[in-house]
């Protein structure tokens, strides 16, 4: 459909540009299905298709979408009865269901593209000038968004793109052609050092010695740029094989703490992180909590107030008595 918060002639060049983008794109996407067309301040099409849309076949679909607004063919309109228009235009795209009259309006684009409309057309494709993808949005199983741009918008998207692309390979100090091997590479190196952060904050927990205080074991430790996800399954796992306490804190960023116990100790470690980290945000369940601040904490201190708190009298299931609430 077509908005009314643009110029009739943008209007017609977007809406002719969609005609012949989404032909070009089923051309490379075989099977490929509209679902929905925006014209105006967001020119888009909602399609589904049961693959990915990847960049190198989107490039394909749009060069050779804008190799027919180059050629300057011809766009014209013509009314046929749904028979005439059945058995003329074998590639006709429509949706039948919704066309109640007896006949049906087609707009060709020369021997490219048929489909069933009665929007605003260029009479050539020339007027169009040039076509490009600016946005591919995944919204569900089978189902992308695709954002598009033509003449004037298009050109000064382009440019902009172009500018970021250059900022980009500066930033990675490569060339234009090797943006993407490089980011592959900057991905396979970070997966590396994601795994090798994991196994080195699994064996930092595994090798911590507990400190017993009012007879219980608890280990209250410190892992600096430890991956925060081993954390809480090393704090599980801990309270899982010991009866203990397991208190974790990771602060480069912000500060991150993890409270862990066996369920056996009757403690609750939503109080607990309440109690070491007040101003911080977070939640859990008894049994493992954890939370969140922009502010640093001493170790030293955790351990005094992890003492405090363990000293407090309980009532069952872990809450405070009536006169330490």
């Amino acid at each position: 459909m077509e908005r009314e918060n643009i110029p009739p002639g943008e209007a017609a060049k977007a809406h002719t540009g969609e005609h012949i983008l989404f032909r070009a794109l089923s051309t490379v996407f075989e099977g490929i299905k509209v679902k929905k067309v925006e014209l105006g301040e967001r020119n888009y099409f909602l399609v589904t298709y049961s693959e990915e849309l990847e960049g190198e076949r989107l490039l394909q679909a749009e060069l050779l979408a804008n190799s027919i607004i180059a050629q300057d063919l011809s766009v014209t309109t013509v009314v046929k009865s749904r028979e005439e228009a059945m058995r003329d235009y074998p590639r006709l795209r429509v949706r039948w269901d919704r066309i109640s009259d007896a006949s049906v309006t087609v707009v060709e684009v020369d021997n490219f593209d048929w489909a069933a409309c009665v929007g605003q057309h260029v009479a050539r494709t020339g007027v169009i000038e040039v076509i490009i993808i600016t946005r591919v949005n995944s919204t569900g199983p089978h189902e992308y968004e695709i954002e598009f741009e033509v003449a004037q918008k298009a050109k000064v998207e382009a440019v902009k793109r172009a500018a970021l692309a250059r900022n980009v390979a500066h930033e990675l100090k490569t060339s234009m052609d090797q943006v993407i091997p490089t980011l592959h590479n900057l991905k396979d190196r970070t997966h590396l050092l994601t795994e090798s952060v994991r196994l080195l904050t699994s064996q930092v927990l595994s090798n911590v010695q507990p400190e017993y205080m009012e007879g219980i074991p608890v280990y209250c430790v410190e892992v600096p740029g430890g991956d925060r996800k081993t954390i809480q399954r090393e704090a599980a796992r801990l309270t899982r094989e010991n009866s203990c306490l397991v208190v974790t804190v990771e602060q480069v960023e912000d500060t991150f703490l993890v409270a862990g116990c066996s369920p056996s100790l009757n403690l609750d470690c939503r109080q607990l992180i309440r109690t070491l980290l007040p101003e911080g945000k977070g939640g859990g369940k008894p049994e493992q909590a954890i939370a969140s601040s922009p502010q640093k904490v001493d170790l030293s201190r955790i351990a005094e107030n992890i003492r405090q708190f363990l000293e407090q009298p309980r009532q069952p299931g872990g809450s405070w008595s009536p006169e330490n609430p």
